[in-house]
């Protein structure tokens, strides 16, 4: 499945509405010039915990981790939008 259209199908699809806020929290990265390396190694250790905690928990009410594509999904498009911020910061 691409696209959740559900929330019981959002850590079952490659985007979900969360890409949208990893997207976003790599444009912000970019636009505060955070280092690509620091911010892309806490975006990929993030995904890590995030596996973690939702296998063990119902902390954020889903029925379990995350498929690898969605994983891998949230960190390209925070790469993506990290991108982005730094091409807006050099356009003059």
């Amino acid at each position: 499945m691409i696209l959740a259209l559900t929330k019981s199908d959002q850590n079952r699809a490659i985007l979900d509405p969360w890409s949208v806020v990893h997207f976003a929290m790599g444009l912000a990265a970019g636009l505060i010039k955070a280092p690509r390396g620091p911010a892309l190694a806490a975006a990929v250790l993030y995904e890590f915990a995030e596996q973690g905690i939702e296998a063990s928990s119902a902390f954020f009410g889903v029925s379990g981790p995350e498929i690898l594509p969605n994983a891998i999904a949230d960190v390209a498009l925070f790469a993506l939008g990290q991108e982005l911020g730094k091409r807006w910061n050099s356009s003059e």
